[in-house]
C-alpha cells in the first residue's frame, strides 16, 4: 500500500473495529500479487471502504459518477482509487480505466448488482464483472458483506459488521457475450452461496 492509503486504511480499520466490531474472514483467498477482481454484494455507501478494510492489498473501485460532481469530494475519492462510472449506460471510458487497473497488476473492486440492495442479495447481475474478468483472464474473488446495511444498530451492539471472501473463480477468454454473462451469473451465485453461509451462522 502507498503511504497515504495505508495511513487512511489503519485509521479507518481502528474506527471500524471500535465502532462496529468489524471482522474479516477469508482474506487469504485474495491473491498476494497480480491482477484480480473482488466482486461483492452492495448494501450501503460504506461498502467500498468496508471491503477495502478487509483486503490486505490496496484496491481500486468503481464509483457512481455523481460523486465526482463536487470538487472536494472528487479529489478525496480519487485519492483513494475511485474510478467514475456513469450508471444506466455502457460507459466505455470506465471499462477502459478498469482494464488498465488490471493490466497494471492491481486489485479491482466491483459490485455485480450495480446498485445497492439492503437485502444483500445480488439480483440480475450486470455483465461488467464477467466482461472484464474474461477479457483480461483474471481471477474473481467473491465477497459478501454482513451488517453493513444497518451500521447504526452495529454501533450500539458493538459487533455485527463482517466481510467474507471466498475461493477465487478463474475467468477464461470468452468467445461470445453469452459466455461472459454466464460468468457474471456464476460469480453472483457464489456471492449468494457465501451470503447463505453467513446467514446460517
Amino acid at each position: 500500500m502507498r503511504l497515504h492509503y495505508r495511513l487512511g486504511w489503519l485509521l479507518m480499520l481502528a474506527f471500524a473495529k471500535a465502532a462496529w466490531g468489524f471482522r474479516r474472514h477469508g482474506a487469504e483467498w485474495i491473491p498476494a500479487e497480480g491482477p484480480a477482481i473482488i466482486a461483492c454484494n452492495h448494501v450501503s455507501n460504506w461498502d467500498p471502504i468496508l471491503v477495502g478494510l478487509g483486503s490486505p492489498r490496496e484496491l481500486y473501485f468503481m464509483a457512481k459518477g455523481e460523486l465526482f460532481g463536487n470538487r472536494f469530494l472528487s479529489a478525496l475519492v480519487r485519492t483513494f482509487n475511485a474510478l467514475p462510472v456513469r450508471r444506466g449506460v455502457l460507459d466505455r471510458g470506465a471499462l477502459r480505466a478498469a482494464s488498465e487497473v488490471l493490466e497494471n497488476g492491481e486489485l479491482l473492486l466491483m459490485f455485480p448488482s450495480g446498485t445497492r440492495n439492503a437485502s444483500g442479495e445480488v439480483r440480475n447481475p450486470k455483465s461488467g464483472v464477467g466482461f472484464l474478468a474474461c477479457m483480461n483472464e483474471v481471477p474473481v474473488v467473491p465477497a459478501c458483506l454482513k451488517g453493513a446495511n444497518d451500521l447504526g444498530r452495529a454501533f450500539f451492539r458493538g459487533s455485527g459488521v463482517e466481510v467474507i471472501f471466498g475461493k477465487p473463480l478463474q475467468a477464461a477468454k470468452a468467445e461470445s457475450s453469452d459466455e461472459y454473462r454466464a460468468f457474471s451469473r456464476r460469480v453472483a451465485d457464489e456471492i449468494g452461496r457465501l451470503k447463505q453461509e453467513v446467514d446460517g451462522r
